[in-house]
């Protein structure tokens, strides 16, 4: 007997809609990003530039570096991995020419954007909020920079995209805990206001 199951492409979003300010200004403000494509490339930096040619953007190769331009983002997460995110619409042309390259050069190209959500955290109190959880030294963080690290338990891809906004990639089961957890710190600067 056979069954038929329903597929689901828009998978259900843990944090759609959320909203969260504290402080005047304000002096956080955290949203979720939206959807995007999100990859997970493995390759050797000896082919990084067949790479480039398939994701059609600069993708750095010192760890801890992002490249952005024109809706994409390249991080280096390690010595041969990099986490790929580009607008919805170009996820199946990136595949696509990915595909085309195993013909040349061994990787591995996965769709995360299943497993992924991201979380914008911004302004004068975003670095002291993910400090809270967070134990890297966010001053040190260059603007442009990214590290897998953690938020009290949960594993995170941090991105520093301007002095004072943060970008967190959380696996999707992580992501109301980690929502959860700095909401509870940004309070604080409600009852600071008061």
């Amino acid at each position: 007997m056979s069954e038929e199951f329903d597929v689901i492409h828009n998978p259900f979003d843990p944090l759609d809609g959320a909203v969260f300010t504290a402080g005047s200004g304000p002096k956080l403000l955290m949203r979720p990003t939206g959807d995007c494509a999100r990859l997970s490339l493995r390759i050797s930096k000896d082919h990084l530039a067949k790479a480039v040619e398939a994701f059609r953007q600069d993708i750095p190769s010192k760890i801890g570096e992002t490249s952005s331009t024109a809706g994409k983002t390249a991080l280096c997460l390690g010595p041969d991995e990099w986490l790929l995110m580009a607008p919805e619409s170009e996820r199946e042309g990136i595949a696509t020419r990915f595909a085309e390259l195993s013909e040349q050069t061994t990787h591995s190209l996965v769709d995360v954007g299943h497993r992924t959500v991201g979380i914008d955290v911004s302004g004068p109190a975003a670095a002291l909020v993910l400090n809270s959880g967070c134990p890297l030294d966010l001053d040190s963080l260059p603007i442009g920079g990214c590290a897998r690290t953690i938020l009290d338990k949960a594993e995170i891809v941090l991105m520093r995209l301007e002095r004072e906004h943060y970008r967190l990639e959380i696996v999707r089961s992580f992501a109301e805990f980690v929502w959860n957890f700095l909401s509870i710190t940004g309070r604080e600067f409600d009852a600071e206001s008061s």
